[in-house]
């Protein structure tokens, strides 16, 4: 029990914090466009409470409907539900509106001054006479833009509205953003009304952030005041048979004194050098008896279970102990080198899955927060951020890939208008790819999670122990 809690108190908010940078992304790209936000959610519906902000202005006209009651009702504080148009000027203005809630004060006395004729325009007492009971949802069209928010101010010709909404919702395993006229361009302020290079710089903004987010992480975590090890030599302990290390001529006793053109910063960063340099031969200085030698060492890509790529145990001999805390551009410059050496063994180990090697190992949701359980407990702080930066990377590799339904499935579609020279794939048609990859996804998440419970079952930890 306590290893669950440590799992899902640990997973969670790294999921809720990887996702929201990833929002992040769309979010401020958006903004920057001039594309209407309407909502940025932590979590997925069902929404447990918002904070509405922003200030839009939306022109009431003589044609402006009032769905459930009468504008005079409309007062500071009351959330509405509003279909805007756009006039020659390009400001919006209010098709229907629909009440939601009454204002803090005098909504209820407002709705009764309405209802008794006060303040009212002719098209408030024509719908009175009527008993209109309409609802938003009914009015069917794409030409506006829905909108909801809290109202700021009710002027004669104008309400004001607080219509970008950030919600926390009941489920969280996401989060999303939410655009005006994702699809339609006929919409006001619609991310489809957008050029083609903007709605590809939108959509590739969040995986942009994922992708940024190791850099600032390592570099924080460089930053933060910390013991390291430093000095010291790798001293190999046992050479396995038949091993990269034994037809180089390594033994027992020897001392790692240099790899490639540089010393090892520190005995533990040499199995990093190792994986970086797989499938390539690498130079390396080793002391024997007091006299130093020179080896050549080719690391495997496919090593055997429990060998290494080199086929070496090492021991780590004479050490100090340092306390550290880097100035910020040396924490930034060794933040971009830790991320690049990440890619470069994902890149290597994804080739190897094309190479003839050993298949993906995948896990679920149940799968990692599995693991980042795991890891927190032996690693605390330092092993759950290594964990997420991982994590991070790999949501941005995924969410960039053309798979339906994630963003580099409808950056996809955007390069295919490009080539058919501007001509968009009709929205029904994608939609239609994106629903049946959202199903094949969602099948795909149930067989690799039913594969995490059956391991969870077994007792069989996803990091090998």
């Amino acid at each position: 029990m306590d290893t669950w809690i440590i799992a899902v108190a640990s997973f969670v908010p790294m999921l809720l914090l990887l996702v929201v940078v990833h929002e992040l992304g769309h979010f401020w790209s958006a903004k920057a466009f001039g594309i209407k936000v309407l909502e940025f959610g932590v979590g997925y519906p069902p929404r447990a409470f918002g904070i509405y902000t922003g200030r839009t202005e939306t022109l009431l006209s003589p044609t402006t409907v009032c769905l459930n009651g009468v504008m005079g009702a409309i007062r500071p504080g009351q959330v509405i539900r509003v279909l805007s148009g756009e006039n020659e000027d390009g400001q919006l203005v209010a098709r229907y509106i629909e009440l939601r809630e009454s204002g803090r004060a005098g909504g209820a006395l407002g709705s009764l001054a309405g209802l008794a004729g006060f303040g009212r325009r002719p098209q408030d007492a024509e719908l009175g006479t009527q008993s209109a009971r309409r609802r938003l949802d009914d009015v069917q069209t794409d030409e506006f833009l829905r909108h909801e928010g809290r109202v700021r101010e009710v002027l004669p010709d104008r309400v004001v509205l607080a219509d970008m909404i950030y919600t926390v919702n009941w489920l969280p395993l996401g989060g999303f953003v939410r655009l005006s006229g994702e699809n339609n361009p006929a919409a006001p302020g619609s991310l489809a009304r957008r050029g083609l290079g903007q709605r590809a710089i939108v959509l590739a903004a969040g995986s942009a952030m994922n992708a940024l987010f190791p850099i600032v992480a390592f570099a924080i975590m460089f930053m933060i005041p910390h013991t390291e090890m430093v000095g010291g030599s790798a001293q190999i302990t046992s050479v396995a048979p038949s091993s990269p290390a034994e037809a180089a001529g390594l033994m027992a006793g020897d001392r790692v004194v240099q790899v490639g053109d540089r010393p090892p910063g520190t005995p533990q960063e040499l199995p990093r050098e190792v994986r970086l340099a797989a499938g390539t031969e690498m130079t390396w200085v080793i002391e024997r008896d007091g006299q130093p030698r020179v080896v050549q060492v080719t690391p495997r890509v496919e090593p055997p279970p429990g060998q290494g790529a080199v086929g070496i145990t090492f021991s780590i001999v004479d050490q100090e102990e340092v306390r550290r805390i880097e100035p910020p551009w040396t924490a930034a410059r060794l933040g971009v080198t830790s991320t690049w050496d990440m890619l470069t063994l994902m890149g290597r180990e994804i080739r190897g899955w094309f190479g003839g090697g050993r298949g993906p190992e995948l896990s679920g949701p149940i799968g990692i927060a599995q693991i980042t359980g795991e890891v927190t407990r032996q690693g605390g702080l330092q092993g759950w951020m290594l964990v997420a930066i991982l994590l991070s990377i790999n949501l941005a590799v995924l969410n960039i890939l053309p798979i339906p339904m994630l963003d580099g499935g409808r950056l996809l579609f955007v390069f295919i208008e490009w080539v058919r020279g501007g001509k968009r794939v009709p929205s029904d048609k994608e939609g239609l790819v994106h629903l049946i990859g959202f199903v094949a996804l969602l099948a795909l998440v149930i067989a690799i999670s039913a594969n995490d419970i059956m391991r969870l079952v077994r007792g069989i930890s996803p990091l090998g122990g």
